[in-house]
């Protein structure tokens, strides 16, 4: 299948490009590592990343539906992590927290293919990210991983005061993309957030899954991000 009439592509970052979960895990390694962590949490570094991700995942959905503030989420994921193995000191949680925050942004780590494909994509297309992450540390990322020269725009969700997949968000960063929706495509890792959230506000949706998860729905779909080669 190739999509004609396509002029720009947008991207999600974190875990379509950007490699969230390795990034992730090595920060939190090495800060385990630093804080001495088994010591202090009686447990091994593996089984504390694991309680991490169920946690922050979790804050992550609350975060999404409004149930949760950014700063509410940075504090709660480490403060109930650290309190799950039986460490209830707010003050630790929250310079871990910190530390976190200001490391993780600057690993380099992609998903494989990004460079190829976006090399593929440059001048072909315009390429723009539209993301919920936090917005003082996306250009940080792309700054560290290489990215930066192949967007023309970047939207963070909190400029437009709603979350994917929120309408708004798509019409604002076609807006200030000066793109049509009928002529672009949004490629992202969540398929209700990304590629259905895109397709209701008239996009192309391009779902990427490359953990193969069995959802029906009504978006292209993908595996590898090599797959674009042949699609666009």
């Amino acid at each position: 299948m190739i999509l004609k009439d396509v002029k720009h592509v947008f991207w999600d970052l974190d875990h379509t490009l950007w490699d969230f979960d390795l990034n992730s895990s090595d920060t939190l390694h090495e800060l385990f590592i630093r804080y001495n962590l088994e010591n202090e949490l009686k447990t091994q570094v593996g089984e504390f990343i694991a309680a991490y991700k169920r946690i922050n995942d979790v804050c992550w959905d609350k975060y999404r539906n409004g149930l949760m503030t950014k700063d509410e989420l940075r504090l709660a994921r480490f403060s109930l992590t650290f309190s799950h193995f039986g460490v209830k000191e707010y003050d630790r949680a929250e310079e871990f927290g910190w530390r976190y925050m200001d490391e993780c942004p600057k690993k380099s780590k992609l998903i494989p293919g990004t460079f190829e494909v976006l090399n593929y994509l440059k001048g072909k297309y315009k390429q723009h990210i539209i993301t919920n992450g936090f917005k003082e540390v996306q250009g940080v990322k792309q700054d560290a991983a290489g990215l930066k020269s192949y967007f023309d725009v970047v939207v963070c969700s909190e400029e437009v005061g709603e979350k994917k997949p929120h309408p708004s968000v798509f019409n604002y960063a076609l807006e200030k993309a000066g793109a049509n929706a009928s002529e672009s495509v949004m490629i992202g890792d969540n398929l209700e957030v990304d590629a259905l959230g895109a397709q209701k506000a008239g996009l192309r949706g391009i779902w990427f899954n490359p953990e193969q998860r069995l959802v029906q729905h009504s978006v292209i779909e993908i595996t590898e991000l090599v797959e674009l080669l042949q699609i666009l």
